[in-house]
């Protein structure tokens, strides 16, 4: 599933690396959520905030963990992938967004840094 490029129903269109750009430009708080999540929860494209794979995926990911060792990402560079995961992780830790916020930027994300939406695997710990 690839974006249509529409963002926040604006009809505003952005390529795939100023997408990279927006969703990855904040700071993840130290006690959870991220400094840009009011923003992106405004830019997340109609598509993400109706129920898709990429939001179902973020929301399982949200109320039971997993292990994304299957993951597929497009990016090949581990620092960059660290620094989107950390982005990620600190928007699922989140107070200050509604959770349907939260899945569809999530989602969003997602569907930015992986290849396909990835089967859910249990957690390490389980």
């Amino acid at each position: 599933m690839s974006l249509n490029g529409s963002v926040g129903g604006q009809g505003n269109e952005y390529s795939d690396s100023e997408k990279m750009k927006i969703l990855f430009s904040g700071t993840p708080n130290l006690l959870g959520g991220l400094s840009n999540e009011q923003e992106l929860v405004g830019l997340c494209p109609q598509e993400f905030q109706n129920d898709n794979p990429w939001s179902s995926y973020a929301s399982k990911l949200f109320f039971r963990g997993a292990n994304i060792s299957n993951w597929k990402w497009r990016q090949e560079n581990e620092h960059e992938r660290k620094r989107q995961l950390n982005c990620f992780s600190g928007l699922l830790g989140s107070f200050d967004i509604d959770h349907e916020d939260k899945e569809a930027v999530a989602g969003w994300m997602l569907s930015i840094i992986l290849v396909e939406v990835p089967e859910w695997a249990p957690s390490k710990r389980e």
